[in-house]
Order: C-alpha cells, then structure tokens, then sequence
C-alpha cells in the first residue's frame, strides 16, 4: 500500500497538480487559462459534412475548427457493414462528447457516445449493460459487485464499475448511479431547449477531477493553497466522496505548496533528458516530432561479473523507470527504446513483461510490441493532451522555456515576494518577450498578480536578461 498525497498549486493563470507515491512524484499535470481542456466536455453539435471516403463526419460544436467523429464513434457497438450515411446526415443535431482536445490545426476529437464519470461507476447512456473493470480480479468481490448493481441498468442507459469500486459500500454504488443517472437526466433537457451548437456540460474544474479520477484509494492527504478553490474542493468530496474530506487541508505557509514540497525540484528533474537510475545507469529521453527515442545506457553499472546478466539487470531497472518517465511526462505516439544488447531471449521476455506490468495502469493503454530484428523495443500510446515538454518548452527542439512558461513562474514570484515584503509595489524585470506575453496573453494573470499586491507591479523590458530569467524587485518610484 502506497501513501498518496496530491498537492494543488494554486497561482495566477495557472493550477498545477502533483500526484505524489511515497514521496516520488508520480504525476503532474499543468491547467492553464486560456489553455483548459475541454475532455469530456459534452456539445449538441450540427453536422457541417459527411465524408464518405473517410468514413467520418466534421461537427460545428462552436469552436474554431469542426470535431472529428469517425464511424466507430457513432455505430452501435454490435454493427457490422455499415456506413457513416447510415446515422448521419449533414445539418443533422447530434449530441457528443470530446474525448481530445484540438491540437496542431486539427479539431477536437468526438464520440457520439458521451459517458458520465462518477467516482466509482461510468454510466453509459443509450448502452444498456453493467460491466466490471478487469483490474477487479477477486471473484467474490467481482459477484458482489455484479449482484448490487442487478436491474440498475435499462434501455436509458447502463454502468461500468471503475477500479475505485472494488470495496465500495453497496449504498455508495447505488447513491452514485441515481446521481448520474439525474445528471443525465439535466442533460438530456437543455439538450431539447438548446440550439447547436451548444454546450450541454462542462466536466468538472481540475481540482476536482484529479479526485475523481484518483478515487480516492490509498490516499493520504490533499493539500491545496488557495483558499477559495479548497473551499470548492471540499464542497465537492462532501458531496461526492464524503470519506475523504477530511483528508483534504489548505496550506497557510507563504511558500508556495510545490515549493515547500520540493515539488519544484522534482519537475526541473521531469523535464530533463538523461534520468539516473539507482544502479549507477542512466536513460536518456529524446523528444521529436515524430516519435520519442529512449535509449538505456549501463554507465558502467553493467560492467563487471556476467555481462549478460548484468545487462538484463540495468534493462529491468530501466524498463519500470522508464513506464514511469512515460505517464509522468505524458508521452504519446510512438516510442523505440534502445535497451542495452541482450542475447538470451529469456532475458528479453522478462524485461518486456517487466515494461507491460509496469504501464499495465495507464489509462493511455500503451501497447508494448517486442523487440525488432535491430533489438528495439516500440510501443505505442494513445494521445492525452500535450506533453510535459510541449507544455513547458512549447515543443521538443526548444532549449528554454516559452515565454508564457517564465511569465506564469515570474508572477508566482511575485506573489511570494509580496508575502515576504511590506513594499507597496513591486518591479518585475524580464526579456522582452516575457514582457510582451504579460501584457498580452498573460495579461489576466497579471492583473491577477497585481490584486493580490494590493498595490502596483511595474513591467520593465530588459533583453540583457536570459529569455527563460527575470528579476524581482521592490518599487522605488524611479524609472530603471
């Protein structure tokens, strides 16, 4: 059993979430305005065009750019030689969900079949039918579980018990399903009051959602340091999941909570290239936009004794950090890790299960291939969101952080300097180009920052500062 604490930085124009496992970071995401994802969002949509060639419609759901929903989202789950004629007309409404975010000139991605999360159940609208998730593999628990959810189930829709299941009270599962089943039951007005495109159902904040998604299993604390989006936190698990509420604490201390955590540290460490390993070994970890390469040296840890031996041993230690370098960078697509030369195929098989064990929880549902004719390993994952790097560097080439990046840390600066200092204004220095991003896209957050001052913050270009720096200082009523 792991202790689990999930810590939630609150700062201007940004909420950043850690998902610690005894004390190593094991997930972090970044939410920022202007940014937010709109997974599991759910549109009345109009069909802009049926394309038949590729089997998949484009649907104006009030964005930029139309969402994709391919055959296999619309069909019903048992269809066979069908067509995307044969459900979709253009001008037609329908209702979706998004389950990816736009990204790079393409619209979101759409399912026609849109779910409801709940902390234990997903109920599935339209899908008759109860389900048990796989990872539940104790047979009593998987039959008590089928037994309390009997006839919950209707043509309306069905449900599929999550993992954070297996162990629930039985009036918990069914107080969850009557929840979602009303939810639905709201969705399902506004959709005959509304006109396409609309929007029928914004998912929860991401304070809340990284709860629900967790499920509260083996979790120790949730530390949060706003007071406001607390509050809100506690609102929700009150209501939602009432047993870990009094897990759930705000942090007083000036410092920020990733500060004080060491947080901070542990994602300067997340987004480099080479990662150590206990052994003496090391990866390295190559961002491109095709693909990313992982490639495993011994660093002399395999030097001595049975060198076959000794190079399953660094690949086995390399193949668990590795499933974890990949969830918590959220790394997609395809990836070739080079492991270090083995011969025996036994060795390889265990270092190949070892990897698939490793990634066997990840919602991404990576799929491990074997090793190749070349002695590479390829594997791919479904796409989630950005990567970390694409986030923070805006692209794998970069060798600094985006602007943006360094304004939202500049303004968690000022915010901590302001709590230190009895100033009655403060000066923030910075490349222009940071400066430029302050006043421009970072503009709210600024004056977000500025507010909580309670006085004035002064933006002084300076290109003598690196892109990725700035300076912090108190106002002294001359101009720089």
């Amino acid at each position: 059993m792991s202790d689990i604490r999930i810590l939630i930085s609150c700062s201007p124009g940004e909420v950043r979430i850690a998902e610690l496992s005894d004390g190593e970071l094991t997930g972090l995401t970044l939410h920022r305005d202007g940014q937010e994802t709109l997974v599991g969002d759910i549109y009345l949509g109009r069909v802009e065009a049926v394309i038949h060639n590729l089997q998949a419609a484009f649907v104006d759901i009030g964005l930029e750019r139309s969402g994709y929903l391919a055959l296999a989202e619309v069909r019903p789950r048992d269809a066979t030689d069908d067509a995307i004629g044969d459900y979709l007309n253009e001008g037609d409404a329908v209702v979706v969900q998004v389950t990816r975010d736009p990204e790079a000139g393409k619209g979101a991605k759409l399912t026609a079949r849109p779910v409801l999360s709940g902390r234990d159940l997903v109920f599935t609208p339209g899908q008759p039918g109860i389900s048990i998730s796989r990872r539940i593999a104790d047979a009593e628990e998987r039959d008590r579980l089928a037994a309390v959810m009997e006839g919950q189930d209707d043509a309306a829709g069905g449900f599929i018990l999550r993992t954070a299941a297996e162990a629930a009270e039985d009036d918990d599962l069914l107080a969850e399903a009557e929840r979602l089943r009303a939810e639905w039951s709201v969705i399902d007005d506004r959709r005959g009051a509304a006109k396409a495109p609309a929007v029928l159902r914004r998912d929860l904040e991401p304070a809340c959602r990284i709860l629900r998604e967790q499920g509260g299993v083996d979790l120790g604390a949730v530390v949060v340091d706003d007071a406001e989006v607390c509050a809100r936190v506690k609102a929700f698990a009150a209501e939602q999941m009432p047993d870990i509420a009094d897990l759930i604490r705000a942090h007083k201390d000036e410092a920020g909570v990733f500060e004080a955590e060491g947080v901070e540290e542990m994602i300067d460490q997340a987004t480099a290239a080479k990662v150590r390993l206990p052994s003496g070994a090391n990866i390295i970890i190559d961002e491109t936009s095709s693909l990313t390469a992982i490639d495993v040296n011994s660093a002399g840890a395999a030097g001595g004794g049975n060198r076959e031996r000794g190079a399953f041993e660094v690949n086995d230690e390399a193949a668990r950090e590795i499933a974890h370098q990949i969830q918590l960078r959220n790394l997609s697509g395809l990836l070739v890790i080079d492991f270090i030369t083995m011969r025996d195929k036994r060795y390889q098989e265990q270092v190949l299960e070892t990897l698939r064990q490793a990634l066997a929880n990840d919602p991404c549902h990576p799929f491990v291939g074997g090793f190749t004719r070349f002695g590479l390993v390829e594997l791919t994952r479904r796409r989630q969101g950005a990567s970390l790097t694409e986030i923070i560097f805006g692209g794998p080439a970069a060798a600094v952080p985006t602007p943006l990046s360094t304004a939202l840390e500049a303004l968690r600066a000022v915010v901590r300097e302001a709590s230190a200092s009895a100033a009655p204004g403060l000066v923030l220095a910075a490349h222009s180009a940071v400066i430029e991003t302050l006043e421009g896209a970072a503009a709210a957050a600024r004056e977000t920052a500025a507010r909580k001052l309670g006085g004035g913050l002064e933006l002084v270009a300076d290109d003598r500062l690196a892109r990725d720096s700035f300076e912090v200082r108190p106002a002294t009523g001359d101009t720089p």
